[in-house]
């Protein structure tokens, strides 16, 4: 059931998330568009890094299930008020509403990590995210066809229904075995103030920062990129030829969206296991590595074709990172402390999502597009340094938030 969730929140963000560049265009924006979009698509993130410690303290007090249910009632919430904005600025401030009461993804895999067998976490948490993954797969390319027949505005409520639906499933038909659930009595300071005094959970919580800056950074600029590509070459003319002009670029940018999702379902399970030999701090650096040497070169691309091979290979890099990230920071956090670790990983997250997009945009619209495909490379490539340097070499300490250490 936390898959079909997790799927059906991812698919309902992929819905809007590829095409919010043209609704913030269709508000009346004009100057500053890449800008605009990395604002207020990473204004969510912020407001999210900034509550999701607070929620995870709650989580570990009251359980995980109930934040599930809280968060996905709130995101249901904000996707319709979203489909009625008629300016930017009403835009911006309900994304920001979106990520201070957003964390469903975040909850369930908590719920998971906490109720699952510790030799079992890091296979179970692989299959969690192609829950995810399937999700970001279709969400963009449902969310084409909607946006073309329907227009954005409708596609938000369609967003909407799917959220709600993940929240009643969760309410008849999930279950939680607490652990450590009404004894965590700490403060949301004293939490980061544990989380950052262990060198292994700092240096995860850095390294999820610069990954998802990296992963976030060409958000706001695909969706207009990809169209420059499509005027050329045998993929473009196949296209036109099935869906008409317009609506084959709306079909290509929401399949390239999709490639590297697609690679994570085929691929993550697989991976898993292998982390679960060689350990998971390896399996992150090796896929960090691999997703750098494989993003600089799509700076070079001049046709669709180019740009949908290295995207693909690019997701089977990808594919090992996050899953890996979340493996890794069970194996160094003790069951009753997960709840409040992986709150403040979320926070990370979204820290990395705001700088990524903001900067994603601000080079986009300094030095064009494709500057952005070698920034996010070398930010990839420096991160897998960092976590050979701090995780695979790094000293052994204690599990972060043992009862007696709490």
């Amino acid at each position: 059931m936390l898959w079909v969730g997790n799927f059906l929140t991812a698919c309902s963000f992929s819905l809007v998330m590829p095409f919010l560049p043209r609704f913030i265009a269709e508000l009346g924006v004009t100057a500053n568009l890449y800008t605009w979009s990395g604002l207020i698509f990473s204004v969510t993130f912020l407001s999210s890094s900034i509550m999701a410690p607070i929620w995870g303290n709650l989580a570990d007090r009251y359980g995980r299930r109930p934040m599930l249910i809280r968060a996905g009632v709130a995101i249901s919430i904000v996707y319709l008020l979203m489909s009625f904005v008629t300016s930017h600025v009403q835009l911006f401030w309900l994304r920001l509403l979106n990520g201070a009461f957003s964390g469903f993804i975040p909850s369930a895999v908590a719920l998971v990590a906490t109720n699952t067998p510790e030799d079992r976490v890091g296979r179970y948490l692989a299959i969690l995210q192609t829950g995810m993954a399937t999700g970001t797969i279709l969400g963009p390319l449902l969310g084409g066809t909607l946006a073309e027949l329907l227009g954005i505005r409708w596609t938000m409520r369609v967003a909407s229904v799917l959220v709600l639906i993940s929240v009643l499933l969760v309410i008849f038909l999930v279950r939680e075995r607490v652990l450590g659930a009404g004894k965590a009595r700490t403060s949301v300071l004293s939490d980061l103030k544990l989380a950052v005094s262990n060198r292994r959970l700092l240096a995860l919580m850095i390294s999820a920062l610069l990954i998802q800056a990296s992963l976030q950074s060409l958000q706001p600029i695909l969706s207009n990129f990809i169209p420059t590509l499509t005027r050329e070459g045998w993929i473009a003319a196949v296209t036109r030829s099935l869906f008409g002009e317009g609506e084959a670029t709306d079909f290509v940018v929401g399949f390239v969206f999709s490639l590297p999702a697609i690679a994570t379902v085929l691929t993550a399970p697989r991976l898993a296991r292998a982390g679960e030999r060689i350990g998971f701090a390896r399996l992150l650096s090796a896929g960090l590595l691999a997703a750098g040497l494989l993003i600089l070169p799509q700076s070079l691309v001049q046709s669709i074709g180019w740009l949908i091979l290295l995207r693909f290979v690019f997701g089977i890099a990808t594919a090992a990172v996050q899953p890996s990230v979340n493996a890794a920071l069970a194996e160094v956090v003790h069951p009753s402390f997960r709840g409040r670790a992986y709150g403040i990983n979320t926070s990370a997250n979204n820290l990395g999502s705001v700088l990524g997009p903001s900067l994603g945009g601000w080079v986009a619209d300094a030095f064009g597009p494709r500057a952005v495909f070698v920034v996010t490379g070398l930010v990839m490539l420096a991160a897998s340094a960092w976590v050979q340097r701090m995780l695979v070499h790094g000293p052994e300490e204690p599990l972060v938030g043992a009862p007696e250490e709490v």
